[in-house]
């Protein structure tokens, strides 16, 4: 099931429809902490306050995300972005679709010269070494070729 990048920009009624399909499947408290109802709706809001909104693409249609969060106080070396609310809709599930957008983050922090940062409480990440993150503080960090 390959997928490809894109950023969220002005959706579409379809990518609307797409977004809320996709953040139905995430985590309750990630919309309803900032007060939405409706995926679109949220996503919109975290591109509005500055997040990039990466959106994995399979057949024109939406199938995962990832907020990126600028970091302004980042030192030299560290990372510039972190890489939040990765979601995949759960009927894609366990076809590697995460993955893949990672890996797509990756070529697109390579062609940026953009570092990137994930957070690793639970001990579960161990799988981003393959794509070329090192552990890093309390999660991974993947530093552009």
């Amino acid at each position: 099931m390959p997928i490809y990048l894109q950023w969220l920009d002005e959706p579409s009624e379809q990518d609307r429809t797409d977004l809320d399909k996709l953040y139905a499947d995430a985590p309750v408290q990630w919309l309803s902490e900032a007060g939405h109802t409706k995926g679109a709706d949220w996503a919109i809001t975290k591109q509005k306050q500055g997040e990039l909104v990466a959106l994995g693409r399979f057949n024109d249609r939406i199938v995962c995300g990832a907020c990126l969060e600028w970091q302004a106080d980042s030192a030299p070396l560290s990372h510039l972005y972190e890489v939040k609310q990765l979601c995949v809709r759960a009927i894609t599930r366990e076809r590697g679709v995460a993955k893949q957008l990672l890996v797509r983050l990756c070529q697109w922090a390579n062609e940026t010269q953009a570092s990137l940062y994930v957070r690793d409480d639970t001990g579960d990440l161990a799988c981003l070494y393959e794509l070329g993150f090192v552990q890093y503080l309390q999660g991974w960090r993947y530093t552009p070729l």
